[in-house]
């Protein structure tokens, strides 16, 4: 995580507002609860083979939640990870997003809904999608460590 910071410091401003996005979209009060946008996170970082922010969002979702049950099971195959329709619905929807964002269609967001995920938590699901896309692949180039051959592929 040291060689992410040194190398956004280089660019403060950057580094400046890629702080202000995430913080305003993992830690705002209201819409999708954080648990659930940290299940999100840590299903695109599972996909993405980010050992680093998959472990520390899966941590993080069970701090918030009290609970690992969905966490285990987006490690063994985040395709059928969910304890619950909603969580089930997330974690699909992450995938859709992360693998094929040209393909994220108005029945993607009616599954959501049906779900029961307002458009205020759809919101706050696709930026939490986003920012970890983005943050994903540069930690990944900077040589972060990345799962065992094996083990990060999903099919």
């Amino acid at each position: 995580m040291q060689d992410y910071y040194r190398f956004l410091v280089h660019q403060p401003e950057i580094l400046r507002q890629r702080s202000t996005a995430f913080n305003a979209i993992m830690y705002a009060p209201g819409g999708m609860p954080r648990a659930e946008r940290e299940l999100a996170t840590t299903v695109v970082s599972r996909l993405n083979g980010c050992v680093y922010c998959a472990s520390v969002h899966a941590q993080r979702f069970e701090q918030l939640a009290k609970r690992n049950d969905v966490i285990k099971e987006v490690f063994e195959d985040p395709r059928t990870a969910g304890t619950t329709e909603r969580e089930k619905a997330i974690a699909r929807f992450s995938i859709e997003l992360t693998e094929n964002p040209a393909g994220v269609s108005g029945q993607s967001l009616v599954s959501l809904r049906d779900a029961g995920i307002s458009d205020a938590e759809i919101l706050d699901l696709i930026h939490s999608v986003a920012i970890f896309a983005w943050a994903n692949r540069l930690m990944l180039n900077l040589g972060e460590p990345v799962f065992p051959d094996g083990m990060g592929d999903v099919g």
